[in-house]
């Protein structure tokens, strides 16, 4: 398979590339070999008179099931709510001005869901003494990567929630 590398893309046009990305569960190579595979379609359809061919985008696992009246699969409400963690634990990290996501913002995150809070807090984790042993700093700008530490936290959640 040919290797294209493409550079200098203007930021807002690199966001709605890897937005899109996100959207449809792929990665932003997979993603933009996609567009040019549809808009490539779209040209030869218009090259030979019969006008662009209407795609409908593939549904989404959410629009599915409202389809089909079917209620979230507890993976896909783990993942939903595991993904708003970690993207709310980003923010935090950059507001600290920490170099990475650690466990500490991921906590920090999990104490601003209205259903794990109690859970941590009768389990003495309060965002006093989370907040306590996170570094200060001046907020920072970009994306912050995430800690191995983090990561392994976010593993074990997932199986240990599977396991329940």
């Amino acid at each position: 398979m040919a290797t294209l590398h493409a550079r200098n893309f203007p930021d807002d046009l690199y966001a709605q590339l890897r937005a899109a990305a996100e959207e449809e569960g792929r990665s932003i190579g997979a993603q933009a070999a996609a567009l040019l595979r549809d808009a490539l379609s779209d040209r030869e359809q218009r090259k030979q008179g019969r006008g662009p061919v209407m795609v409908q985008p593939k549904p989404t696992p959410e629009q599915v099931r409202r389809l089909l009246q079917q209620p979230p699969t507890f993976r896909e409400q783990f993942v939903a709510r595991a993904k708003q963690i970690v993207v709310r634990a980003k923010q935090i990290c950059r507001d600290v001005g920490s170099t990475e996501v650690t466990p500490a913002h991921v906590m920090l995150a999990m104490l601003e869901d209205p259903v794990l809070r109690p859970a941590l807090e009768r389990k003495g984790i309060t965002e006093e003494s989370v907040r306590a042993v996170l570094p200060s700093g001046p907020p920072r700008q970009g994306p912050a990567p995430v800690s191995a530490e983090a990561r392994r936290m976010l593993e074990q959640a997932l199986v240990q929630s599977l396991g329940l």
